[in-house]
């Protein structure tokens, strides 16, 4: 009676009757022992199942997108390529710009190292890397890297060409270069002639456009008005004349005057009207007595001429 410790119960099927079951301690140990260990073993599998059909999922799932990966970095690297055969095609042309800049073309050396860019270190090994992925990452990187310092120098080639394109954009600006007269036609010339005061030959500074007085005269290039001379002593000289200091060591002179329209230290640019024709000085008859020099020498104005 003492070894009964314990009585299930339950019903039968049809609830009709109740049955029991009577079991020692000892028995009630041993059943709940499998039961638990047959609970655990389901409990184990069915984790272990799920455990390895979710790791099965998570690889195939990483596979795919190494897979999607690779094949973007693979994509990256193409457009890279691109890149630097465009980017070679800016440096031919930048070598056909220095050439028609006059400056020297760029040596090899300096084309493969280029300037500035990230700072120096030693070369990637590429090998080091085992898997397809890491080696076409640090193969764009190497690329990234060498296109970045072929821009940076690119800058500095196409800063250096534009320099000297703006520098002979402004000397030319600055260089006498049209008739100071609209219509106006030469009719005494540079060099030696017989002078209208004396009858003997003497040296002609400059040339002569005989037009009526009032005719607007025109400066011939940009610069600064020298010397803007309104008093002058009659039959002598230069009369009312204007200098306009064009800088790169040149210089015009536009003598016999009848007004001067700009002042001594004003700008004035190609086509501005400076002064109107007139007779003052050392004249026979209203015309414009225009000379050109270049450091300190008087050169024949028709060479400058071009319109």
């Amino acid at each position: 009676m003492l070894e009964e410790r314990f009585r299930l119960m339950y019903l039968s099927k049809d609830r009709a009757d109740i049955k029991q079951i009577s079991l020692t301690w000892k028995e009630f140990c041993i059943l709940s022992s499998v039961l638990l260990a047959v609970f655990s073993g389901i409990l184990v599998f069915t984790i272990g199942t799920f455990t390895r059909l979710y790791h099965n999922y998570r690889i195939v799932s990483l596979e795919n997108d190494k897979a999607h990966l690779h094949k973007e970095l693979l994509t990256i690297k193409e457009k890279v390529s691109y890149l630097d055969n465009r980017l070679a095609e800016v440096e031919s042309t930048g070598d056909e710009l220095r050439n028609v800049a006059s400056l020297p073309p760029i040596d090899s050396d300096t084309k493969q190292v280029g300037i500035g860019g990230p700072a120096s270190y030693g070369p990637l090994d590429v090998a080091y890397y085992t898997d397809e992925i890491s080696k076409t990452a640090v193969e764009i990187k190497m690329d990234l890297d060498k296109l970045e310092r072929i821009i940076q120098l690119e800058k500095y080639n196409q800063g250096e060409i534009t320099a000297v394109f703006k520098k002979n954009e402004d000397i030319i600006s600055h260089l006498p270069s049209i008739m100071p007269i609209l219509g106006g036609r030469i009719t005494s010339r540079f060099g030696w002639r017989i002078d209208p005061f004396t009858n003997k030959n003497a040296p002609h500074k400059g040339v002569d456009i005989p037009m009526p007085v009032g005719t607007k005269i025109l400066a011939t290039a940009d610069g600064v008005v020298e010397v803007a001379k309104t008093n002058f002593t009659p039959h002598k000289d230069y009369g009312m004349e204007l200098v306009i200091n064009h800088g790169y060591g040149y210089s015009t002179r536009y003598a016999h005057c009848s007004k001067i329209l700009v002042r001594k230290g004003q700008k004035v640019k190609r086509w501005d009207p400076i002064a109107e024709v007139g007779a003052t000085g050392r004249a026979v008859g209203p015309h414009l007595h225009y000379e050109i020099e270049y450091e300190g020498k008087r050169k024949n104005p028709e060479h400058f001429i071009y319109n």
